[in-house]
């Protein structure tokens, strides 16, 4: 029998099988494996088969020890360690995408004027930011799965032209409408540059180095998000237009894409059946029905919590067939996602594991929080202490340093220990502290902790966002990376707009609540009611009014009932950075592995 059984190769002689004793004994499967080294353009090892004249069938298990030449380190299939300078150009095509969809995100929010002025559409004007908002949290947690079927790269180039393409849409378009629709195409490709750069890194580099690497992507979303109103700003007022723009951020994008298909070089797919497959056929084999389901339940939320108290009356027929419409959709997203397919677009089935249930949470009430006060501090500087719009921008900016400082502390952290579980309850009390002292807001705080007052909630934000994803990440196996980030990325987007749908609900509410029980105390015979719920309508729907065209008599209750609405907002903020800081309690620290694959 020895004598019958041949060596594929030298290197295979090397290593003994576990069953038989004898060197570079190999069965089907290595034959299996050969061919798709074969295929693959990282296969350093070349197999040559010579005959065997019997049917020996020996179940081997190979390890291919590390080529320290080559620099590739292969268990269970072939995965690239790739050189720090490749990596380096790969994130930054990937941080440049970050950035767009975090800039394209605020950039509106200092052109709705003039679009307004030039479209004569005021009253639809919030449909900008609504429909980039709309598509991106309805399809960015499609990415993680179909990226795993077809590939990061292809899934990237397609972000990124589809992203340029809305861009394009958004510069030419002639009406309202059609800008809507530019913005909701690109909305689809933000989607994919924020979601697919977390995938790419789980990828690229190992577990306890890819915390660095998330806090680098918060950091250039941080960025993008800062710049948005500056950008829109200046072109709107100084650089040609707000078209401008937008048109501007394509050369970028064709950037981002160029390095992305010149240095992105991953292996193939896990799967052997699946690498074997065309294009067509992998998309054909993808859960259609979880996908569609998804979309539609994430719509109709979306949708739902946008327009309801505003457009939609939260007490008419409309609103509550909405919500029963969106409660049907996402059950029957569960029920197909749990009975009704083998490989499903968004496993929630993870969610029974606790540190993936409990990060999700913890990102859904964190960002919920935060992005709330992110809206309302604004509304209280101006509505409040009558400020500007660039001392309000100015407000804001120092929160970029501390959100920065977070997001890479938190990952230098944790490439130095590994451990991540009390540096996140740590994150969250700094977060809980913070809302407390911006609930502690008033006209008559200084001015040097008004600039202060979004630095250590957005400190504590950035740590716990950082660490979560890294905890659910370090919770799954390695393959199910991709669905685990698309999980978490779902519930951010569902968070984010929730957040904002409940902070103006409890800000509208608490506002005409004050304005009527204060504002018609003050019928007289010099002031009638009915001109006082004048003044009521025109405070309601306008914050500039009260400083610049409300009676002198009635102004110092306006300002009042603005500063208590804001302040009830506040408080919402704080009861759920507090349910985030609960939830947080509930992760279990796994060990962060240093090398790309792990067991």
């Amino acid at each position: 029998m020895t004598g019958s059984i041949a060596p594929l190769s030298e290197d295979i002689a090397q290593t003994n099988d576990a069953f038989t004793g004898l060197a570079g004994v190999a069965a089907s499967e290595i034959e299996e494996q050969q061919q798709d080294l074969k295929r693959s353009p990282y296969g350093s090892t070349t197999f040559t088969s010579k005959p065997s004249d019997s049917n020996v069938q020996v179940v081997t298990n190979v390890v291919l020890e590390e080529n320290e030449n080559e620099n590739t380190a292969l268990r269970g299939g072939q995965k690239p360690v790739l050189s720090n300078a490749k990596i380096q150009i790969i994130m930054t095509s990937m941080y440049l995408g970050i950035f767009l969809a975090a800039l394209d995100g605020t950039i509106v929010s200092t052109l709705m004027t003039h679009i307004a002025s030039e479209f004569q559409a005021l009253p639809n004007i919030s449909w900008i930011a609504t429909g980039y908002l709309l598509s991106t949290t309805c399809f960015q947690p499609l990415y993680g799965k179909i990226s795993d079927v077809l590939g990061r790269k292809p899934l990237l180039v397609f972000s990124n032209v589809v992203f340029g393409l809305g861009c394009l849409l958004c510069g030419f378009s002639n009406n309202l409408w059609f800008l809507v629709a530019g913005r909701f195409v690109t909305g689809i490709g933000g989607g994919g540059l924020t979601s697919l750069a977390s995938i790419t890194t789980s990828d690229i580099v190992p577990l306890r180095d890819r915390a660095l690497y998330q806090g680098m992507c918060n950091v250039f979303f941080a960025i993008g998000t800062s710049c948005g109103g500056l950008v829109g700003g200046f072109f709107g007022e100084h650089g040609g237009g707000w078209r401008l723009a937008f048109l501007i951020q394509i050369p970028v994008c064709i950037i981002s894409c160029v390095l992305i298909i010149t240095y992105l070089d991953l292996p193939p797919l896990r799967s052997y059946e699946a690498s074997c497959q065309s294009y067509a056929q992998r998309l054909k084999n993808l859960d259609w029905q979880g996908a569609v389901t998804l979309v539609t339940f994430l719509f109709l939320f979306m949708l739902t919590s946008s327009l309801g108290g505003k457009e939609i009356p939260y007490d008419s027929k409309l609103f509550s067939l909405m919500c029963v419409f969106t409660v049907i959709s996402g059950a029957l997203f569960v029920i197909v996602e749990i009975y009704m397919t083998s490989d499903p677009i968004l496993p929630v089935s993870f969610l029974k594991d606790r540190s993936v249930s409990a990060g999700s949470l913890a990102n859904f009430f964190c960002v919920m929080g935060m992005i709330t006060v992110n809206f309302y501090l604004p509304v209280y500087w101006s509505s409040v202490l009558n400020i500007g719009p660039t001392d309000v921008g100015k407000r804001a900016l120092p929160s970029f340093f501390s959100i920065a400082f977070g997001s890479l502390g938190a990952g230098y952290y944790m490439k130095r220990t590994g451990k991540y579980y009390c540096f996140t309850l740590g994150g969250c009390l700094i977060a809980v502290l913070g809302l407390i002292q911006v609930n502690s807001v008033s006209a008559s705080m200084p001015v040097w902790q008004q600039y202060m007052l979004q630095v250590v909630p957005g400190l504590g934000v950035s740590i716990l966002i950082t660490v979560t994803l890294l905890a659910m990440i370090a919770a799954v196996p390695h393959e199910h990376q991709a669905a685990t980030t698309s999980i978490s990325y779902a519930f951010r987007s569902t968070g984010c707009t929730l957040g904002v749908s409940i902070g103006a609900a409890i800000f509208r509410n608490t506002l005409n609540t004050l304005l009527n029980s204060k504002v018609l105390k003050l019928v007289s015979e010099q002031h009638s009611e009915a001109e006082l719920r004048s003044i009521i309508s025109n405070a309601a729907h306008s914050a500039e009014w009260i400083h610049k065209g409300a009676p002198v008599f009635v102004r110092a209750t306006l300002v009042e009932c603005y500063h208590f609405a804001c302040r009830a907002t506040f408080k919402f903020c704080l009861f759920v950075t507090i349910l985030a800081t609960i939830s947080c309690c509930f992760i279990k620290e796994h060990r962060l592995h240093t090398s790309i694959e792990r067991d």
